[in-house]
């Protein structure tokens, strides 16, 4: 017989010997080996079953683990797609204010374009002024002084 080390093996073992032929040259099953076979699985089992047992701990400890690092993953993706979405929130808002300061800036600017030109227009309307005043005193001086030239000849 081989040398059995799990439950399994003497099982199969002790099943081969039960299920041997019962033909009128066969051999009866050996109760012994039989007896032997059920010693061994009576020694086995216990650790086999603690075996099992601890590796379904295990799978739960594992399992168990898994669905932690599954939900702490996720949590984490949760929250930095919603930095994500709070941060192309700010850069959207951040672009529309910037746009409305431009366009502010822009009317400003036109604003004081127009009142430096209104401003322009003034000045060059009183310069205007000032030189027909002085040019109509230049030709008074001037229609003056002739006058009194063409006098003085005669």
């Amino acid at each position: 017989m081989k040398d059995q080390n799990t439950a399994l093996d003497i099982l199969q073992s002790l099943r081969e010997e039960l299920n041997s032929s019962h033909g009128f040259f066969s051999k009866k099953p050996d109760i012994a080996l039989c007896c032997d076979l059920c010693d061994k699985l009576a020694r086995v089992l216990p650790e086999s079953l603690e075996e099992a047992e601890y590796v379904k701990q295990k799978r739960k400890e594992i399992l168990a683990n898994a669905d932690v690092v599954a939900k702490n993953t996720i949590r984490a993706a949760e929250e930095r797609a919603e930095k994500l979405a709070s941060e192309s929130e700010v850069v959207r808002q951040a672009q529309t204010s910037a746009k409305q300061i431009i366009e502010s800036a822009y009317a400003q600017c036109d604003n004081l374009m127009l009142r430096t030109k209104a401003h322009l227009d003034e000045v060059f309307k009183e310069t205007e002024q000032f030189l027909l005043t002085t040019l109509s005193l230049v030709r008074t001086n001037r229609e003056e002084l002739r006058t009194s030239y063409t006098e003085e000849k005669r």
